[in-house]
């Protein structure tokens, strides 16, 4: 082989390894991806939540869901309580998701930290999701996979309290309203 072969062998890796990364750019730029994780509900103090979320950036169509083992259902406790939460048998993690926008996300009201510390103790659950994204390029459906892993221990030191300032402005003002109206009260009274 001459170094013209070697050369033109070299061209066409290179032009295949950039054909490679390009559809790899585009399937991320493109794919969906669903994840489910807990989150501390701000408007709610001590409420925990369970989210199911779209974080690609293409649309998520016909999401099913497995789990190592199944979740707890309105785990509500703040200590730890004496019987076990039951068992989800309903919601989008247990029916599927027909269909999540790119960015949108599901909350599920999941419990707080006593019942969920009951049920969890110190372990973990993972959840993970299938779904397909669209047809572009391809005669077929193609199925996405995301694993997700939830544990409660991490939430143990968290700052539960409430975040709600929309409330509190709102309580505020009805308290300074009512003030006000019994001082004009008042000065109306001295007037007259």
């Amino acid at each position: 082989m001459e170094a013209g072969d070697w050369i033109s062998m070299f061209m066409a890796l290179i032009a295949t390894a950039s054909a490679v990364i390009t559809y790899v750019v585009y399937r991320a730029s493109t794919d969906p991806e669903v994840i489910v994780y807990v989150d501390i509900d701000k408007r709610r103090p001590s409420i925990m939540n369970l989210v199911v979320k779209n974080i690609g950036n293409g649309p998520a169509s016909d999401i099913t869901f497995k789990t190592s083992r199944p979740l707890p259902d309105r785990a509500f406790s703040i200590t730890i309580p004496e019987q076990m939460p039951e068992t989800m048998s309903n919601g989008p993690i247990v029916s599927g998701v027909p269909y999540l926008a790119p960015r949108q996300e599901l909350v599920i009201t999941f419990g707080q930290i006593g019942g969920l510390k009951k049920y969890f103790a110190d372990s973990s659950i993972t959840i993970t999701s299938k779904c397909y994204r669209q047809k572009k390029l391809r005669p077929y459906r193609a199925s996405i996979t995301s694993q997700s892993k939830i544990n409660i221990t991490q939430f143990e030191q968290c700052d539960i309290s409430d975040h709600n300032w929309d409330k509190r402005i709102a309580e505020t003002l009805k308290a300074t309203n009512k003030e006000l109206k019994e001082i004009k009260d008042l000065f109306l009274k001295r007037v007259n």
